[in-house]
């Protein structure tokens, strides 16, 4: 089946591999989430490791590179990343859909002329 993803984009799945793909995927935005979580989670473990006057500074800056949604950050990166992803499995289901019930038609016209 070839699947169009727009842009002129396209690529062939083979039918019996889609569920395969879309579970795949399926885990792979979950793990994204995930990470996503972890990441806020640090957000908590904020304590410098020591009070010199360079750590707590320190602390931040990394916080704020990984934490906020800023372009660039690993907040926005993972956002982005899982949208991509989902858009991706929306198109494969969609188009599993499209291929079943295609598929529905197909057997209809063959039992009617059979």
């Amino acid at each position: 089946m070839s699947i169009d993803f727009g842009g002129g984009s396209r690529f062939v799945v083979d039918v019996g591999q889609l569920d395969a793909l879309i579970n795949g995927l399926m885990e792979a935005r979950d793990a994204i989430v995930k990470i996503n979580a972890d990441v806020k989670w640090t957000r908590q473990m904020a304590i410098p490791p020591s009070q010199d006057p360079y750590s707590p500074d320190g602390m931040e800056k990394i916080i704020e590179r990984t934490l906020d949604m800023a372009p660039g950050t690993h907040s926005s990166a993972n956002l982005a990343y899982r949208a991509a992803v989902q858009s991706m499995l929306d198109k494969l289901i969609a188009a599993k859909k499209q291929y079943a019930s295609a598929e529905g038609v197909n057997r209809s016209i063959i039992k009617r002329e059979g």
